[in-house]
């Protein structure tokens, strides 16, 4: 079929929709199903990624409300460094299969030979877990003949790093946390039975349900975005074979994008043209869904964002754990937090305006930095240098 016309304020504008960031989102669960996942990472100058991502769509949530999804209700669980809907288990079984089975990977060889030669270890976290689970794993005894190897901060972590094997398996999975410390148990105790049950889907299944879950996620999206990982638990080598019979199959649809090169595709459900831009503004983690591909976020929003967490202090250009804000269906800027909580202060050390950023952002930027705080439960706010376009709106 002839492509349909879009231009680039369409894009974003799907875009947004597509990650419910238009205020449209009502509850974690919803959130969880549409992003397909919320990616775990440790750093915590604000609030932990997963939490400002769902901030980010649903404004002052209680994050209880996704300690009892996860722990008493089991709708969600932990896997692959993610949080990821009960309900997707089908499609994460696969690749547990599989694992560590990566085609053209030396990991594949490394993780095969390190298991096969602690055998007796993972048998004995498993008869532990049996018997006295769920655990921490300092409470597991390190029966390894073999210690794990790295320059990193797992270097001769054995119960942990057997532990995470087992998990990319599906044999064991995290069925609590104490602190940030994760509790274990086997899977067959953490996961409901109607996830155990259902029906096992081929691999090729699974890949066609992924590249259109994560075109639905995109918006519009080229093959080389849908296919880059948008989903937890890969790789997916057959992604490009699957997007190929979402074509095939009139599920997806080409659309050529004004301004820009490439093949786009959007699904045949999303066609629609978008309505105005929303008149929400909000703050984004620096791993949120819509900014995680760098190129993609160039490409339709001319917004360079690169993560300087690992640069050290003088060479950073915006901060340490930089939030970009989205105003309507643009990124006009960024700021860089830190949540003081021994003082219970938000100090937002410094407010970045991309070039040509409206001044009328500014009172909604304002108020997205205060609500930020009152979620955070913040008793001060504190702003550093900002930019002078919204000075006279952001104020201590």
């Amino acid at each position: 079929m002839e492509p349909i016309a879009r231009g680039l304020a369409d894009i974003r504008r799907a875009a947004i929709s597509a990650q419910l960031l238009d205020g449209r989102a009502t509850s974690i669960m919803e959130v969880a199903r549409k992003l397909g996942y919320l990616q775990l990472d440790p750093t915590n100058a604000v609030a932990r990624s997963h939490l400002l991502v769902l901030w980010s769509r649903l404004g002052c949530y209680d994050v209880a409300d996704l300690d009892r999804l996860l722990w008493e209700e089991r709708k969600l669980y932990e896997y692959s460094a993610a949080i990821v809907p009960t309900e997707d288990h089908p499609l994460h079984r696969a690749t547990m299969r599989r694992y560590p089975d990566w085609p053209g990977s030396v990991w594949t060889e490394r993780v095969r030979s390190w298991m096969r030669d602690n055998e007796s270890l993972r048998r004995s976290l498993l008869a532990e877990l049996r018997r006295r689970g769920p655990l921490l794993s300092r409470d597991l005894a390190d029966l390894s003949t073999q210690s794990w190897r790295s320059s990193g901060w797992t270097e001769g972590r054995n119960v942990n790093r057997m532990l995470d094997f087992l998990a990319a398996q599906g044999k064991v999975l995290v069925a609590g946390r104490r602190g940030q410390q994760r509790l274990w148990d086997l899977a067959e105790r953490v996961l409901p039975a109607t996830a155990r049950g259902a029906p096992a889907l081929r691999m090729s299944q699974v890949e066609e349900r992924v590249a259109e879950r994560s075109l639905r996620a995109l918006g519009v999206a080229t093959p080389k975005q849908i296919a880059r990982e948008y989903f937890v638990g890969g790789p997916y080598p057959g992604m490009a074979g699957a997007i190929e019979a979402l074509v095939r199959k009139g599920r997806a649809v080409p659309v050529e994008v004004s301004g820009v090169s490439g093949r786009w595709l959007a699904h045949a459900d999303d066609l629609a043209l978008p309505g105005p831009p929303s008149d929400r503004t909000t703050l984004l983690s620096p791993f949120d869904p819509l900014i995680r591909d760098r190129e993609r976020t160039e490409a339709i929003f001319g917004f360079r964002f690169r993560l300087e967490i690992y640069v050290p202090k003088a060479q950073r250009r915006y901060g340490y754990f930089v939030l970009p804000v989205l105003h309507r269906d643009r990124l006009v800027g960024r700021i860089d937090p830190l949540y003081d909580r021994r003082t219970g202060t938000l100090r937002v050390n410094a407010v970045h305006a991309e070039p040509g950023a409206p001044a009328s952002a500014g009172p909604p930027l304002a108020g997205a930095i205060e609500d930020l705080a009152r979620w955070l439960g913040a008793r001060d706010l504190r702003y550093g240098s900002v930019a002078k376009v919204w000075a006279r709106s952001l104020r201590s």
